[in-house]
Parts: C-alpha cells; sequence; structure tokens
C-alpha cells in the first residue's frame, strides 16, 4: 500500500494532458498456450485468424515479443506487474504477489478507471491481491465460460468511468479437442484426401496418438512415441484451436465492441502467458504439461498487438521486446506514469520510429510448472538473450547451452564450446540479473501470525466426506469445503492426482469454509483429471491440531465420463495389475487389523455372552414364529439381520474405508468396480448355466444390465465407496423381495413393493447419517439406492427365472 501511495502522489504531481474524459477504455487478452508463428498477422500460411489479424491491422505487431517463463503464472505475473519472474516470485504453487507491488488494475484504478474482476482465476493463491474491484454478476457470468466478457461489456461499459478488462482465454490449452468443424479445416491437408487409401492408413496409424492429444492435459516423455511425420497432424489440431480461438472468441469480442460502440475508444492488447511446442523438439505442450524445465524459442515467444488509440495502423517492429513492457507502454499511452517497481519500458518510442537502447532479456521456469513437485522446486531453468546470442542454462546440473538465434532460430546446435569467450560473459551477465532480482513474494505462509485457538480438539474437515464425489451441476459449479474451528487461518496440506497428474503441497487460508469457483465447465473437467483430492487442515501455527485426511473426486460436468479414448486405457491397463495386487494386500492388512479392533473393543467373554443371549431370545421367539412358516421366517431374518449390519456398520465405515486406504492407498478405487464386477459375472454365469443357449433374449438383456452397471460405476462415483451402493442395495432389494413371496409365487407387484420398501430403508440409511456427527443426508444417494435396487431385481429375476 505504501508503494501505491507514493505512486498516486507522484501521479498527482505530474499528470499530463490526458484527462479522464478523453483516456481511452483498456481490453487486454491474454490467450494460454499462445504461438505467433501460427497467425496471419505473423506470416502464417493457414487462416486461422482472420479477426485477430483485422485487429492487428489496426494497430501494431511486434514479432520478436517475448514473455519471461514457461508457464502460465509467472507470464501472466510479469504482464499485470511489469517484473521478471524472479522478481514478483510468483513461480510456484501457494506463492501471491507481494501487496506492495503496483500493479496494471492497481495502477489504473487509482486514476479513475474501473477494473472489475472477471479473471477466472482469481481465486487462487497466486493470482491474489492483483488489485481487481468486485464484480457483482461474477458469480453468475463466470460458469458460462467467455460469456462474462461479452457480459460486462454489454452491461456495464456505459458508464462514464472508462474501464479496465484484463481476460486470459484458456481453451487453447491442451487437450486440443476444438472439434470436428475446425479440425476437418487442417487434417485433411495433414493426412492427404479422406479418399486416398494412403491417407487412410496414414490416419489408422495415427489414431491412438491423436487421441491422447485430443484428451490429454498431461504428456509428459514417454507417454507417446511420437514420429517426425507426426508434428503435421499436431500443428493441424493446434491450428484448429486457434482457428475455433478466432470465431467464437475474438469474431464474438469485434461484434460486441462494434454493437457497444465502444471499438473507437477501446485499447486493445493481444498476448499471451507463453508458447507452445509442437514437436519441434520431441514433445507436445509446455513445461507444465510435460514436467520438464525448458525455454526453447517456442515456449518463449509470444504474440504482442496493441491496436486502438494512440497507435498508428499497420506497423510491423522486428526488435526483441519482453512482456514486461506491456504495462508502462499501457500506462504511457492512456497519460499515466511508470510506477516506481516495473522492470519493464514503454514501447511507444519503437511505433513512434524512435529508437530504444538494446537490453539484455532474461527468462527463468521452474522443472515442472504448476504441478511441480516439491523436489522440482529447486530445479531451474534460466537463460538469457543478448543480440542474436541466447545462453540456457540448468540448476542445480550446471548443464550450459549456447544459440545463435540469427543462424539457428530452432536451437539445434549448441555453440557453448566453440564460443567459450561469448558464453562466458553471457553467464555472468545473468548471474548478475539473478543476484539483482530481489524477489517481492508472500509466500502463503510469512506474513500470517498464528491465529490463537480456543482448545485442543483437533480440526475435523466437514465437508466435503471422505469418499464424496462432487458434480458439476450438484455443487453449483464451485468446490467449497468446511471444517470445525474458528473462522481463521488455516494452512491446507493437498495431495492430489496419480501418475502424470500428481500434485503434493500445502496453501493457506484465511477461512474455515473456503470455496473455489464457479467455473466454466472446460475448466472444471481439466480439475477432474487431477481426481482424487486429499486434503487435510489445522490453524496456521498448530499442526498438533490436523484433521484427519478427507478424499473426494470430481466428476465431468455432463456425459464425458463415459467416452473413455482407447489410448487412455492402454495408459491405465499397464498399472491395473499392479494396483489389483495393491488392493489385495491392503484388503488382507485390513482384516487383520479389524480382527486386532474387535479383540481389543470385544472381549471373548462379551462375544459368547451376545451370542448365548441371541440363542436364547431365538429359543423363547422360535414358538411363536413357527405357525408363520419356517421359510417365511428365515427370509425375514435374513433381511431384518442384513439391514441391521448396513445400519450398525454405518457410524464405524469411514473408520474401515481410511484403515483401508492407508493399507491399499489409491488402489482402492478399485475395490467397489472389482466387488460389482464381480457379482455381476457370477449372475451371468448362474444365468447362463439355466438357459444353455435355449435362447437369445436372456443374454441380450444380460447384456443391456451389464450397459446399465457400466454407466454406473461410472458415473456415479468416481471414487469406489460410493459403488459399493450399487451390490449393497442391490443386495437389499433382493432379500426384501424374497422375504415378501418367501412362501407363494411372485407377482409383478411384489416387485414395486420390495423396490419402496428398498428406498424406506434407504430413506433409514441416509437419516442416519443425518443424526451422526459430521455426517449428512444426501438425497443422491437415496436415488443411486433405488437405482441400485432396480438392478439387482432385474438381476435376479434373469438369473432366476420364475422360480424368483
Amino acid at each position: 500500500m505504501t508503494k501505491l501511495v507514493s505512486w498516486l502522489l507522484a501521479f498527482t504531481l505530474s499528470a499530463g494532458a490526458v484527462t479522464a474524459d478523453t483516456r481511452p477504455n483498456v481490453l487486454v487478452i491474454t490467450v494460454d498456450t499462445f504461438r505467433p508463428d501460427h497467425l496471419g498477422a505473423y506470416g502464417y500460411d493457414r487462416q486461422t485468424s482472420p479477426h485477430i489479424d483485422s485487429i492487428a491491422a489496426r494497430g501494431v505487431v511486434f514479432r520478436k515479443a517475448y514473455t519471461t517463463s514457461a508457464w502460465t503464472t509467472p507470464g501472466l505475473m510479469s504482464l499485470l506487474t511489469s517484473l521478471d519472474a524472479p522478481t514478483h516470485g510468483v513461480d510456484i504453487r501457494g506463492k501471491s504477489v507481494h501487496p506492495n507491488v503496483v500493479t496494471l488494475p492497481d495502477a489504473l484504478r487509482g486514476v479513475g478507471y474501473r477494473a472489475p474482476d472477471v479473471f477466472f482465476l482469481t481465486d487462487i493463491p497466486n493470482f491474489h491481491s492483483l488489485g481487481f474491484e468486485p464484480y457483482a454478476k461474477r458469480q453468475e457470468y463466470i460458469r458460462q465460460g467467455d460469456e462474462i466478457l461479452f457480459r460486462w461489456l454489454q452491461e456495464e461499459a456505459d458508464a462514464e468511468a472508462p474501464f479496465f478488462l484484463y481476460y486470459h482465454y484458456r481453451d487453447l490449452h491442451q487437450p486440443y479437442d476444438a472439434g470436428e468443424n475446425f479440425r476437418s479445416l487442417y487434417l485433411d491437408e495433414a493426412f492427404g484426401s479422406k479418399y486416398n487409401p494412403v491417407s487412410w492408413a496414414r490416419r489408422f496409424l495415427a489414431f491412438e496418438k491423436m487421441t491422447l492429444v485430443k484428451r490429454e492435459v498431461m504428456l509428459p516423455r514417454g507417454i507417446i512415441d511420437f514420429a517426425p511425420w507426426d508434428r503435421s497432424w499436431v500443428n493441424a489440431l493446434y491450428d484448429a484451436q486457434i482457428r475455433r480461438l478466432d470465431e467464437e472468441f475474438f469474431g464474438r469480442l469485434r461484434q460486441v465492441l462494434r454493437e457497444t460502440g465502444l471499438v473507437d475508444n477501446t485499447l486493445i492488447v493481444i498476448s499471451a502467458d507463453h508458447g507452445e511446442e509442437l514437436l519441434e523438439h520431441g514433445l507436445v505442450g509446455h513445461v507444465s504439461t510435460y514436467k520438464e524445465g525448458r525455454l526453447v524459442e517456442e515456449l518463449v515467444r509470444i504474440p504482442l498487438i496493441f491496436a486502438g488509440p494512440g497507435i498508428e495502423p499497420g506497423q510491423r517492429i522486428d526488435e526483441r521486446v519482453q512482456v514486461i513492457d506491456a504495462m508502462p507502454t499501457i500506462l504511457d499511452l492512456v497519460g499515466v506514469p511508470a510506477a516506481e517497481t516495473m522492470q519493464g519500458r514503454s514501447l511507444l518510442p519503437l511505433t513512434r520510429g524512435q529508437e530504444r537502447p538494446s537490453l539484455p532479456l532474461f527468462f527463468e521456469t521452474s522443472a515442472g510448472g504448476y504441478p511441480a513437485s516439491i523436489e522440482d522446486y529447486s530445479r531451474r531453468t534460466r537463460a538469457v538473450i543478448a543480440g542474436d546470442w541466447k545462453l540456457v542454462t540448468h540448476v542445480p546440473s550446471g548443464e550450459t547451452e549456447l544459440f545463435d538465434l540469427a543462424m539457428d532460430p530452432l536451437e539445434d546446435e549448441d555453440e557453448y564450446d566453440n564460443r567459450s569467450a561469448l558464453a562466458g560473459s553471457l553467464k555472468t551477465l545473468l548471474d548478475d540479473w539473478i543476484l539483482n532480482s530481489e524477489p517481492l513474494i508472500a509466500d502463503g505462509v510469512a506474513g500470517i501470525s498464528a491465529p490463537v485457538v480456543q482448545g485442543d480438539s483437533p480440526t475435523v474437515i466437514e465437508f466435503p466426506v471422505d469418499g464424496d464425489t462432487l458434480r458439476y451441476l450438484g455443487t453449483d459449479q464451485t468446490v467449497r469445503l468446511r471444517w470445525t474451528g474458528e473462522n481463521t487461518s488455516y494452512r491446507v496440506l493437498y495431495e492430489v492426482g496419480e501418475g502424470v497428474y500428481h500434485l503434493k503441497g500445502e496453501m493457506s487460508v484465511d477461512s474455515n469454509t473456503p470455496s473455489y469457483g464457479p467455473f466454466h465447465a472446460s475448466f472444471w473437467n481439466s480439475v477432474v483429471l487431477y481426481s482424487p483430492f486429499t486434503v487435510r487442515v489445522h490453524p496456521v501455527g498448530r499442526p498438533d491440531l490436523i484433521s484427519a485426511p478427507v478424499t473426494f473426486s470430481l466428476a465431468p460436468s455432463d456425459g464425458s465420463a463415459l467416452a473413455i479414448a482407447p489410448g487412455q486405457i492402454l495408459m491405465s491397463i499397464s498399472v491395473f495389475g499392479r494396483e489389483v495386487l495393491t488392493l489385495a494386500a491392503g484388503c488382507v492388512l485390513g482384516l487383520v487389523d479389524l480382527s486386532i479392533w474387535l479383540s481389543e473393543n470385544l472381549s471373548a467373554a462379551d462375544a459368547t455372552a451376545w451370542a448365548l443371549l441371541l440363542a436364547i431370545a431365538g429359543a423363547l421367539a422360535w414358538p411363536r414364529l413357527q405357525p408363520l412358516g419356517e421359510r417365511r421366517v428365515k427370509a425375514w431374518l435374513w433381511l431384518l439381520g442384513y439391514i441391521g449390519i448396513v445400519y450398525a456398520t454405518i457410524p464405524i465405515f469411514p473408520k474401515l474405508w481410511h484403515g483401508l486406504r492407508i493399507h491399499a492407498g489409491d488402489s482402492v478405487r478399485h475395490l467397489g468396480t472389482i466387488v460389482v464386477v464381480a457379482f455381476v459375472v457370477w449372475a451371468i454365469w448362474r444365468l447362463h448355466r439355466r438357459v444353455s443357449f435355449r435362447s437369445p433374449v436372456p443374454y441380450l438383456l444380460s447384456v443391456l444390465l451389464m450397459a446399465a452397471y457400466t454407466v454406473l460405476l461410472i458415473r456415479f462415483g468416481q471414487f469406489p465407496a460410493e459403488r459399493l451402493h450399487l451390490l449393497e442395495y442391490g443386495m437389499m432389494a433382493v432379500l426384501v423381495h424374497r422375504a415378501l413371496t418367501a412362501d407363494r409365487d411372485s407377482r409383478l407387484a411384489d416387485h414395486g413393493l420390495a423396490l419402496g420398501l428398498t428406498i424406506l430403508i434407504g430413506f433409514g440409511d441416509e437419516t442416519i447419517l443425518w443424526i451422526l456427527p459430521q455426517r449428512f443426508f444426501e438425497l443422491k444417494d437415496v436415488g443411486l439406492n433405488a437405482v441400485s435396487g432396480i438392478l439387482g431385481l432385474a438381476l435376479a429375476r434373469l438369473v432366476a427365472g420364475e422360480r424368483m
């Protein structure tokens, strides 16, 4: 705040001719993973960007613009602060820019601009403290994706005060799935005519790889064995992404600006967080998606376009500039002096034909980007460009490379050994930059004093409960958490995802009811890939009060959970066998734990006494029950005993499940599927023994039932605890039906009555959960129980036939 006050005072004393009445609106658009060399404005020969090209024609295109890093957060923070990555310090998860840093929203709001928060990432720590003002309709519109930007322009932009809008378009990011309408524009060129047999063969050979590229966010080295000839279709998929961006976003944006009359007085800036590799060096993606520290030109070159008031149209500038120059340029255009913290320089002199002293460009990235592990945090890749020479160093390995960008723009020939003196000079330059790049960060811990917590009760996470699956519509597109304790500062320890999607770390929150979102569907679905999510919580400074871990999952926003790609199956099958063995061992150890727990909490004398008591009660009751018929009595006793077991295990099930997770780890997610599939397979085998191919109808019906179970195994819970409902209440409905028809033939009405009683028993189940502390009544589970009952009855009827 001190720096902002100082800057405002300086502005007041030096304000020039540009006044609030004449200042243009400012609209800054950044696009994720945006390469300039795939745009017509930068000389690309395919027609991918006619709307962007039209905007560029009204202004200036910087043909050699660079970011400061190779993944999203540090690149965007450099644009919004005019600081190099090491200086703003927001280069790993959980960090936030220091509140004293004057950001672009701060600077413009300080002179009367409105700067509403339409940025979907401001809910996460990396993008806190940016200075945006609250937007009342943010929650309503942000779940609709890009619509939030267009709605604000249509509904809010006509006020007297000028506006600053910053919007980040994410959907260019992997996976590359622009839809058939856009893919078809470029894939035919990559493969050749659909009517050519050679094209068929090429498409067939590329099918599995294309499936992964169209479905996966993470593509680390080794996941796909790319060949050099794959570049053509990878480029086609990426070009389709840009064409969709151009038509659906920039085309709509131009239309809205025309319709609202804003086009003539709005400065438009188009840029990116970083670029993207498209197999130039064997990989597809960027640092966060392939988890390697790299600063190749394809990653650090970005578009930078200014169009609007104060910019002479039709300009192309070839001098190397950097994204940290965007903020001082914008402030210069609207007549606002540069903040003292800025490291960039205004680009206006270049647009007016003036020379500007050439300075080196510096870069830094962590080894893994956003999903970097703790071990990756200390591994850095740094680079400097001076003239046409680029030096790249890797820490802590010390590996250093030197490239002549004029002669070798693809960075294929390392000149380090041939130009040792030049390399030494550039290395000194880079080392000095690191020493002088003082971080100004709030890392989520510093500055948060330990709260005064009353009592010594451990924190208890109340929602989500262990095993929950949160659904897009059911959660209002928002992930909400709630735990016991005072409304103070907490430390959240998280471990999410599996394999290449695995993340582990900590972050701070200032409430015991934090929420994240709402998210639009495409972003939600990318987060789904990181399921399951395991969190633990404790007050800051009180790790002794840490909660038990709670694991939950997110379900896709639509039916996409059913669309399992062949490549995904191949990726999973290699580890499935090992995980099943781990699960089996975990179950054995869990049974050992259960037996130890029973022996400690239920002595032999108590067990004998209970058994004797039940035997006496049975002997006394039998004469009264015998007239009802032995078969009927046994059926009802089986049912009542089963209900008793289900109800009795409700309070202890989370503890049992947690113990199983300790032994089986993430492989526990297969338990529900294995149990249900084993039971269904057994039932189909029994069906075959009864029918023995005499009629195809029972087999067709069994296929339909298996399809229904498959849908529910996927749709009703990526977490196995919910999958067990399919067997639990399928069996419940069968036992109810058996009790109702123990001494007579079954009628159709008996099935309806059995289902109704099963639903009532399910209500009882959820009522017990509602009464228990930190448990909740969930109507969706009642629905799942009902569906499970229907399938159980149908399967039993199919297997047993008339004998049911």
